[in-house]
C-alpha cells in the first residue's frame, strides 16, 4: 500500500482502494459534549489525539444518537430504534431489572459469525439483572470492565439509590470474575486492558475491539468528577475549576486514543483497521448528573431532545479511507449494518439502520439517509423527529434545560498551549507519520476545523425561543437554524402535519416500558457486595408492561384531515394500479382468442 505526505491528497489517489475485512476498534466515551473536543473550534479543551484522527479521516458532522446511553448503546448494538426495544428514555438504573431482550441479535454476534474475534473493554450499559443479558451472552468472547451506567474511578463501586434502600457494591469484572485487585484509575486500566487485547491477538483473524470508557460521565459513587491527578497540570489554565476537572477525564480518554493506535501500529495492524470514534450522547452540562461538559453552541443537554444531547462527535478512520467531511444524516443505528458490511457481511433482519459503508469509503456521496427518529421518551411525555432539514420536537417538558449551556465554562486564566504545537507532539501524529508516512497539512487542517465550526455562527443570547407543550410542537430547519431558535410551526402547517403523523405512527409503535423501579432482590449485600446478576432467566418480574400514554400533543382538525386524504388518495393509487394490471390482462386475453397459431 502506498502513503503520501499530504493527507488532502489521499481522495485523488486510493479512493478506489478495497478494504478486506478490517479490524475494527469501536471507541466510545460517555457523555462528551460537541465542545469538548478542539476540532470543533475551540482552543480551550484540547483532545490533539482525537484531532489528528479526524483530519485524516472522515468526519460524521450530522451524526446523531438518542438522548441518554441505555437507548443510544442498544441502537447502536441492534440497528434499532430504542422504542423498539423498550430500551428509550432514561439509562437502566443499577438494581433495575431490564435490559435489550435476549431475542435480539446483537452487533458483535454477526461479525462472530463472520470471523471476527470479539472484545468488549469497558462499559456495558444494557442489562445485568440476568445471566442472559451479559455480554458474554451477547456475543462478546471477552469483556473487561463495568455493567452499570457509572462507576467510581478509583474504587469501581457503584451506588444505587431509590426510596426503598440504598444499594452499593464492586462493578468490575474480567469476563465475569470481580476484579478486586486493582485500585488505579479507570481509563489507565481500561487503557491497558485494550493494549493487551491488541498486543495478544493474533492478527491473522479479524480483531473487533469495542472500548467504551467511562470518561468523562461523572463518577457512580459519592464522588462526581475524578480525573487523574496528572492530568491536572495539562488543563491548568482553564478557569472553572469543575470544567477543569471535566478536561482531566477528557484529557487522560484522549491519551487512551493515543495509546491504542500506537499499540496497532507496534502490532503491524494499524494499515488495515478501521478506528471509530464516537460519543453516547451531549453532555449534561446542568441538572443533577451535570459534569461541567459542553454542547455548545447547540441547546439543551443530555436527556432532552435538542440537537445538544442528540447530535454527537463522530470519526471514521482507515489508512485506505479519504478524509473528508461528510454532511449527510447518520445514525447510531447505521454503525451495526455499516460495519458488518465492512466486515464482508449483509443484515438479513429487518432494523431501522442503514448501510452507509460507501459513504464512509467515498465510493458513494448521494445521502443514504433522509431521516431520523431521534428520540421517543414516552414517561417524560415527548419525542423528535428529524425529517431532511426538518426537525419537529412534540411534549410538554417545561422550562427546564432548554438554553444553551457552556458559554460561562469557556473562560481560561491564562494563554491556552498553541494548538498546532499540540497537534503535531500527539502520539497519533507520530504515528501516523513514522508508521504511515501521512504527515499533517496544518494549514489544511485549520480549513477542515473553520468548516464545521458552528461556533462562530452563534449570534449571541436567544429569547423568546419556542418550547413544546401539548398544545403546540416546535418545528425547525436544522440546516439553516442548528441553533433551533427560529420556530417555524405556525408559517409550516403541511409539514407540521406530515410530520406529527409521521411521530404517531412512531409512538403507536413503541414498546411501552414502566417507571424506573428498583429490585430489592438487587441488593449485593446478598452476593459479597458485588453487582452480580441476581435474577435467573426465567425469573418472575417484578415490573408489568404499562399501557401506552397519549401521544403528547393534541389532535387538531387540520391533522385528521390531512390523514383522511392521505388515506384517499392512497386509496386511489391502488385503484388506479389495480385497472392497470387487469387492463393488460383482458388486453393479453383478447388477443389469446383472435391467434391464429
Amino acid at each position: 500500500m502506498l502513503f503520501f505526505l499530504n493527507c488532502f491528497s489521499l481522495p485523488l489517489i486510493i479512493a478506489s482502494a478495497e478494504i478486506y475485512k478490517p479490524h475494527i476498534v469501536f471507541i466510545v466515551a460517555d457523555d462528551l459534549g460537541w465542545d469538548d473536543v478542539s476540532f470543533h473550534g475551540s482552543d480551550q479543551l484540547l483532545t490533539p489525539n482525537i484531532d489528528t484522527l479526524m483530519y485524516h479521516g472522515v468526519c460524521l458532522n450530522q451524526y446523531y444518537t438518542d438522548a441518554e446511553g441505555t437507548p443510544s448503546r442498544s441502537a447502536m448494538f441492534t440497528g434499532k430504534y430504542a422504542m423498539r426495544l423498550g430500551a428509550q428514555g432514561i439509562s437502566i438504573k443499577a438494581s433495575e431489572d431490564r435490559g435489550i431482550p435476549p431475542t435480539e441479535r446483537l452487533l458483535p454476534d454477526y461479525l462472530r459469525e463472520l470471523g471476527y474475534s470479539t472484545n468488549l473493554v469497558g462499559k456495558w450499559g444494557i442489562g445485568k439483572s440476568r445471566p442472559h443479558y451479559l455480554p458474554s451472552n451477547r456475543g462478546f468472547d471477552t469483556f473487561y470492565g463495568f455493567l452499570g451506567d457509572a462507576v467510581d474511578y478509583f474504587t469501581y463501586n457503584a451506588i444505587d439509590k431509590s426510596n426503598a434502600a440504598t444499594f452499593y457494591g464492586l462493578d468490575f469484572f474480567d469476563d465475569m470474575e470481580p476484579v478486586e485487585n486493582e485500585n488505579r484509575h479507570l481509563t489507565t486500566i481500561l487503557t491497558e486492558k485494550a493494549v493487551k487485547v491488541i498486543r495478544e491477538h493474533n492478527a491473522s483473524t479479524p480483531l473487533y475491539l469495542h472500548l467504551s470508557h467511562a470518561a468523562p460521565h461523572i463518577g457512580g459513587a459519592l464522588a462526581d468528577l475524578q480525573p487523574p491527578l496528572d492530568s491536572l497540570k495539562d488543563n491548568e489554565y482553564i478557569a472553572h475549576p469543575l470544567r477543569r476537572l471535566f478536561a482531566g477525564l477528557v484529557t487522560s480518554m484522549d491519551k487512551s486514543v493515543g495509546n491504542v493506535v500506537a499499540a496497532l501500529a507496534e502490532r503491524d495492524m494499524l494499515q488495515n483497521t478501521l478506528i471509530i470514534f464516537v460519543s453516547d450522547n451531549g453532555a449534561p452540562t446542568v441538572g443533577a448528573s451535570k459534569n461541567y461538559g459542553s454542547n455548545f453552541p447547540f441547546r439543551g443537554v443530555k436527556s432532552t431532545p435538542w440537537e445538544g444531547a442528540v447530535r454527537s462527535v463522530a470519526v471514521a478512520w482507515h489508512a485506505s479511507i479519504p478524509p473528508r467531511i461528510h454532511k449527510g444524516l447518520f445514525h447510531v443505528t447505521d454503525w451495526l449494518p455499516t460495519l458488518v458490511s465492512a466486515a464482508g457481511g449483509r443484515v438479513k433482519d429487518k432494523i431501522d439502520g442503514v448501510n452507509q459503508w460507501d459513504i464512509i469509503l467515498n465510493k458513494d456521496e448521494i445521502p443514504q439517509r433522509n431521516d431520523i427518529l431521534i428520540s421517543i421518551d414516552e414517561l417524560r411525555g415527548w419525542a423528535a423527529l428529524r425529517d431532511g432539514d426538518m426537525k419537529i420536537i412534540v411534549g410538554d417538558f417545561g422550562q427546564n434545560y432548554n438554553g444553551h449551556y457552556g458559554l460561562n465554562l469557556k473562560q481560561v486564566k491564562h494563554n491556552t498551549p498553541f494548538y498546532e504545537d499540540v497537534l503535531l507532539d500527539s502520539e497519533i501524529g507520530h504515528v501516523f507519520k513514522e508508521t504511515l508516512g501521512l504527515f499533517l497539512d496544518i494549514n489544511l487542517a485549520y480549513v477542515k476545523r473553520s468548516d464545521i465550526n458552528l461556533t462562530q455562527l452563534y449570534e449571541g443570547s436567544y429569547k423568546d425561543i419556542c418550547t413544546p407543550t401539548k398544545a403546540k410542537g416546535c418545528l425547525f430547519n436544522i440546516s439553516a437554524d442548528p441553533f433551533e431558535v427560529r420556530d417555524l410551526w405556525n408559517s409550516s402547517p403541511e409539514i407540521v402535519k406530515h410530520l406529527s403523523l409521521r411521530l404517531r405512527s412512531f409512538w403507536a409503535d413503541l414498546q411501552p416500558r414502566s417507571q424506573p423501579i428498583s429490585d430489592l432482590r438487587a441488593n449485593p449485600a446478598k452476593r459479597g457486595y458485588v453487582w452480580l446478576p441476581w435474577l435467573e432467566n426465567n425469573a418472575q418480574s417484578v415490573v408489568q408492561a404499562p399501557p401506552l400514554p397519549a401521544f403528547p400533543l393534541k389532535v387538531t382538525s387540520d391533522e385528521v384531515q390531512h390523514l383522511v386524504n392521505l388515506n384517499i388518495d392512497d386509496f386511489r393509487t391502488k385503484v388506479n394500479k389495480y385497472i392497470s394490471i387487469m387492463g393488460e390482462s383482458i388486453r393479453l386475453s383478447v388477443e389469446s382468442l383472435f391467434s391464429l397459431h
